[in-house]
């Protein structure tokens, strides 16, 4: 039973912004996979790849929020209380959080690489981001790497939880996320 006299499942277009999101962040993180062993034109391929995803991802991201704001989720099923409640809110809030700081790091890193960092194969990170300066490159890998972890942890929680509520809760909440139309 849903809490709430709102929809029960998400709109169309936050599903898709969703599994895309959900795909793109998935593409970055194995174009981001060996960047310490490669060399030359690979290590240029990945950055160029994990680059422009990150730009992909932020826009997405930011586009997800705009629609969120104006369409806001379905209720939660009445099970989901306490602090089951609490830890659902504050991981969404979380998720976002890190899906725009992994991103916005990730450029801050990009400034100070010695290699061209070619977003999109179109312009160069380093240039365009010339304000950031280019010293400290290891203390901003840092911090990106670290927002990294943090965000695939968080995506562990968050995909647990969707099959927990799925498999043992069995309370359609994962359902109301999934590809096509929406029943009920």
């Amino acid at each position: 039973m849903m809490t709430g006299t709102g929809p029960i499942h998400y709109t169309g277009v936050a599903k898709t912004l969703h599994w895309l999101i959900a795909l793109v962040i998935i593409t970055m993180l194995i174009f981001g996979q060996g960047f310490e062993t490669s060399e030359g034109d690979d290590l240029a391929f990945s950055l160029t790849g994990h680059s422009s995803l990150g730009l992909t991802v932020i826009g997405l991201i930011i586009l997800r929020i705009l629609w969120r704001i104006g369409h806001p989720p379905p209720a939660l099923p009445e099970t989901v209380a306490g602090v089951q409640l609490l830890a659902a809110k504050l991981s969404h809030l979380l998720l976002y959080a890190l899906m725009i700081y992994v991103p916005v790091t990730g450029l801050y890193t990009a400034a100070a690489h010695e290699m061209p960092v070619m977003a999109y194969g179109a312009f160069d990170l380093r240039v365009t981001l010339s304000f950031f300066g280019a010293d400290d490159f290891e203390g901003r890998r840092f911090l990106h790497e670290l927002g990294t972890w943090l965000l695939i942890s968080l995506l562990a929680v968050h995909v647990s939880a969707a099959f927990l509520h799925q498999f043992v809760q069995k309370d359609d909440v994962l359902r109301r996320m999934l590809p096509g139309k929406a029943k009920g």
